[in-house]
């Protein structure tokens, strides 16, 4: 990533994204009609998931604190309140291990205003939905998904792998009450 991130101008000039559809955005992250809304942004490898949540992470207003969750720092979201957690592998020393879900659930008692989560991948999936259900709204989170449908089923294979007896339907509601916006980047020949 540039030392100097991309904005969401530079994905216009691009022609990335519309100038409508970046306005939209910012109405949506900012809630300015109402309350803010919850992201996923769905797409494949090299899409430019990262590079679009950095960009919509810079329309959340100064004085909401920010707290970003990844495996690996990548997120470049410069902002007056911002906290960043990053995962931990165990050390040979015997330091434990401190996965996604450790930090989600960590997260949640330093009062952010919004969770901007690099990637669910597995069981932290649940905690996010949950975080998102329970007043961080405007929080946003990546998946890997090859279409916005398949996005939405592995979401819900992920809640499933959290080991809960929810039904299907229990989570699909879940799912569908946390998240407002699902935006799909396509990765292009150019």
């Amino acid at each position: 990533f540039k030392e100097d991130p991309l904005t969401i101008i530079d994905l216009v000039k691009f022609g990335t994204v519309n100038s409508r559809l970046a306005a939209m955005m910012w109405v949506w992250i900012e809630g300015l009609d109402s309350r803010p809304a919850n992201f996923v942004i769905a797409g494949g490898t090299g899409s430019g998931k990262t590079t679009t949540l950095n960009c919509l992470g810079m329309y959340i207003p100064w004085h909401r604190r920010l707290l970003t969750v990844e495996d690996t720092a990548e997120l470049q979201v410069y902002h007056d309140h911002w906290l960043r957690m990053e995962t931990r592998r165990e050390r040979p020393d015997g330091t434990p291990e401190v996965d996604m879900n450790d930090c989600l659930k960590s997260s949640l008692r330093m009062r952010p205003d919004r969770i901007l989560v690099g990637e669910v991948r597995r069981v932290e999936t649940l905690d996010m939905l949950q975080a998102m259900n329970t007043g961080h709204e405007g929080s946003i989170t990546t998946v890997h998904a090859n279409s916005p449908r398949d996005a939405l089923s592995r979401l819900e294979t992920m809640v499933l792998m959290a080991g809960t007896e929810l039904p299907s339907r229990a989570i699909r509601e879940q799912i569908t009450s946390a998240i407002q916006l699902l935006v799909h980047v396509n990765r292009g020949e150019d």
